[in-house]
């Protein structure tokens, strides 16, 4: 029996994080015999350091293209395993400041004390049966770090492969938005959660105004107390509804089918809203949300946190939503069904 470790940050109840385990346990279950594969995820109390048991090492969907999950990658290699990288992505807090052709303007490959970082990632992705990442700043960190491009593509994020929910009866125009806040412990462009959280709020009275209703939920536990803040601060009870449960991704993506449109701080809730066919809005907080909606062809929906003038920016997105509402569907469905199929090659070509 081969047997597969899946290496991603699970066992801490992030949807996100969750999800992409999940979506590849199920394409396991789609395409390999269960006699002849055991496939099992890094949970809390795996030794990832050894990939001794283990016949395929796959470095799965999140933030993954950092030196800890590089160097365990790359030990795998060295031990002769075969290696997948399958949706990971680069992340850091410096903005990206993009030029003309939609490149970042500076060197993104590890200097100093992480150098020795890029000769690994170099000889892990030329070593690796498949490397998909997930957006174009990721494939761009590879290319600045030295990596051979012919090895890797934009597979897109593994969350594209989620199924929508059934669609909402025609007729029914909503005029709810579902709000997804949280924190990231103040590692966010600008540094300031609770600034970008007043401004939110500020935005979201003057959408009450316009007639929306607001649905406020997190994705993750610690984010509850975010939440509530919101809440308070919007304090119009009969237009606003907390909901802390943490859902399953098919609940939650039932619920967000159902919105006219969504406002998110966490990358995975945006995910989520894009697999529902609902437009959203990112509060881009991190390197790797400018990714998303690079990857998604909607870099414009994908506000910084950074921004002085974050509300109007929230307020104008929401005018654009309005407006080109079955354009941005159809863009969103078509980048799916893009990254739906790289994300499958791996299993339908029996790389694993």
């Amino acid at each position: 029996m081969k047997r597969i470790l899946y290496l991603g940050w699970l066992g801490f109840n992030n949807i996100g994080d969750e999800l992409m385990w999940l979506l590849f346990r199920d394409l396991c279950r789609s395409y390999l015999p269960d006699k002849h594969y055991d496939v099992l995820p890094s949970i809390p109390g795996v030794d990832i350091h050894n990939p001794g048991p283990y016949d395929t090492v796959v470095l799965g969907g999140g933030s993954l293209l950092i030196p800890g999950y590089i160097d365990v990658a790359y030990q795998a290699v060295k031990k002769n395993k075969r290696v997948l990288i399958w949706g990971s992505g680069h992340d850091r807090q410096e903005y990206p400041a993009l030029g003309a052709s939609g490149k970042v303007t500076t060197n993104l490959a590890y200097t100093a004390e992480n150098e020795a970082t890029n000769a690994k990632l170099a000889e892990l992705v030329r070593s690796s049966v498949f490397c998909g990442v997930r957006g174009p700043l990721s494939y761009q960190f590879l290319e600045d770090s030295g990596v051979d491009m012919e090895h890797a593509i934009i597979s897109g994020d593994p969350a594209f492969l989620l199924h929508p929910p059934s669609p909402r009866k025609r007729g029914q125009e909503s005029r709810t938005i579902g709000v997804n806040w949280g924190t990231a412990y103040n590692r966010i462009f600008g540094g300031n959660e609770e600034k970008v959280e007043q401004q939110l709020a500020e935005a979201l009275r003057q959408l009450i105004c316009k007639g929306y209703r607001i649905h406020i939920f997190p994705v993750w536990g610690p984010d509850r107390e975010a939440c509530k803040r919101l809440y308070a601060k919007l304090g119009n009870t009969d237009k606003v509804e907390l909901d802390l449960e943490l859902y399953h991704h098919d609940d939650l993506l039932d619920r967000m089918k159902s919105y006219a449109l969504t406002i998110n701080f966490k990358l995975h809730a945006s995910y989520l809203s894009a697999a529902a066919g609902v437009p959203f809005i990112s509060l881009g907080y991190r390197f790797k949300s400018i990714d998303f909606g690079l990857s998604i062809q909607l870099p414009e929906f994908v506000l910084s946190t950074g921004d002085e003038r974050l509300g109007e920016s929230i307020l104008d997105r929401v005018g654009s939503i309005e407006k080109e509402s079955e354009d941005i569907r159809r863009t969103i469905s078509a980048e799916k069904e893009k990254y739906r199929l790289l994300l499958e090659k791996p299993f339908r070509e029996g790389l694993l």
